[in-house]
Order: C-alpha cells, then structure tokens, then sequence
C-alpha cells in the first residue's frame, strides 16, 4: 500500500471513527449531519463528500465496521444458508446484548434502513425465496418480513428487557416462535406446490 492510499485509508477511519462517537453518544440524532461529522474528524465538508457520497453511504460503512467488530471480537460470521439463518436467533441475540446502547442509538438513527440492511435483508429473502420457492411473491414477502422482524434483535432484546428476561431466554423464545412460524410457511409452501 503506498502513501496516499494509506493517508486515504488513515482520513477514512478519522471519519468513521467521528461519526461513531456522534451516532453513539447522546448527542440528539438531529445534530448528527455531515458538517457536523466533518467538524468533529477534523475535515472538511468536501473531504467528507470524498469518501461517503451521503449519510446513507457513511451510516452503512458504519454498520459494516459493527459487523466486522461482531466476528472479530464475539465470534459472530453471517449465516450462509436458511437453516443456518433461522437456527442462529441465539447468534443474534448475542449480537444485539454486544451492541445494545449502539443499536438502541442507531434506531434513532434511520441505520436500519441503511443499505447496510438491506443489502443483508435482500441476501436473506434470496435464502428464504431458496427454501420456500412455490409461495406467491406478496405471500413471501409478508411471511419473511415477519420472519426478519422476529430476528429483530435490538428491539426484541428491549422488550425482553421489559419484562426483566435475559438474553438467553429472549433467544429461546424467538427460537420457539421462529420455529413454528417456519413449520406453518412450509404447510403454506406445500399447499402452493400442489396447487
């Protein structure tokens, strides 16, 4: 790697490293804006725009830079397959106890919708489309999108939090009910099939 690009990588990191401490400290989300990144990393606006098109592009570096954080420290490698996705609540819920204040903060935030997530929503409906391929295209989706929703982790964490369950417990109910709600989109799949 030569110098520029270093210098590059180096400016990249000061950015994502200010717009973490922005995004995860108290600071109002609607303080949280580019010059405001900018100001803090100790850059310019143009510098800013250089590497990160808009907030969307930052907000999902930043979720990236999370996930990396994930399987670097806790052990945690996104699932390559339906089964393994649907088997892995615990996995997630392990992940969501890790990042919980950052989570709750990024909420806040509009990350969920970064293209960070979906990106990971769409490699998921690929799996779920995989292993339930007779359902309707509306069907499929509306089953998946409460499929995913109960994989929500940071906001199923807190609603267990609500009724002081820990994150052991949260993960064996999700999985209970993941586990049925599977078994009836299977019995939906196969009436599909048949016609």
């Amino acid at each position: 790697m030569n110098l520029r690009t270093k210098q590059l990588e180096a400016t990249k990191e000061l950015i994502l490293d200010a717009a973490e401490e922005m995004i995860f400290s108290d600071a109002n989300p609607s303080a949280v804006t580019m010059q405001a990144i900018a100001d803090r990393a100790g850059v310019s606006h143009r510098t800013l725009y250089r590497h990160f098109e808009n907030r969307d592009e930052l907000i999902s570096a930043l979720g990236r830079r999370m996930d990396a954080q994930a399987d670097d420290h806790i052990g945690i490698s996104e699932p390559a397959t339906f089964e393994e996705w649907i088997g892995g609540v615990e996995t997630a819920m392990k992940f969501g106890a890790a990042f919980r204040e950052q989570l709750r903060r990024a909420w806040a935030l509009g990350v969920t919708t970064s293209a960070w997530r979906r990106d990971r929503d769409d490699k998921y409906y690929e799996m779920f489309r995989g292993r339930f391929p007779h359902l309707d295209e509306d069907t499929a989706l509306q089953d998946f999108a409460a499929l995913r929703h109960l994989y929500g982790s940071a906001s199923v964490l807190m609603i267990g939090e609500r009724f002081r369950l820990s994150p052991e417990e949260v993960a064996a109910t999700v999985q209970r009910a993941v586990e049925a709600m599977v078994v009836a989109i299977d019995a939906r799949d196969k009436a599909a099939a048949k016609g």
